[in-house]
């Protein structure tokens, strides 16, 4: 019985561990420099290309005729990491013009939207758009 109480005690532990090896993905401080840098130019109240608006959480969710943007919990459901990971010559892939998002990054948004795609209200949440120095 000491054995199984023991064995039961290290899986409580080794998966307290791993937890604590990855911590959630801090929208703020990872997600919302990626959108304010490659997605926002395009996606935002100008020129809402794909009926998709990125510069706060109310309108990144806002129902659209196309697919849902973000599913939260299902990143395959969810067009923003999709158009992501599509060849770079699908004219659905995104970003449309510039250097890919880097896989890391891509990575790092689908693991945010499988850990439910939270997104503050408020000031946090808002993203500018980044105008490029010339």
């Amino acid at each position: 019985m000491k054995h199984i109480a023991a064995l039961v005690a290290c899986l409580f532990l080794t998966a307290a561990v791993h937890a604590a090896e990855d911590p959630p993905v801090d929208f703020v401080k990872q997600i919302k420099p990626i959108l304010a840098d490659r997605c926002v130019e395009c996606h935002n109240s100008e020129t809402i290309f794909g009926e998709l608006n990125l510069q706060s959480r109310e309108l990144a969710f806002r129902k659209r005729k196309l697919a849902p943007a973000i599913v939260p919990g299902e990143p395959e459901k969810s067009m923003l990491y999709l158009a992501l990971t599509l060849p770079p010559k699908d004219k659905k892939a995104m970003p449309a013009t510039g250097h890919r998002i880097p896989k890391d990054e891509v990575s790092l948004i689908r693991q945010w939207i499988k850990e439910g795609a939270k997104w503050p209200e408020g000031k946090e949440g808002v993203v500018s758009v980044q105008r490029k120095k010339s």
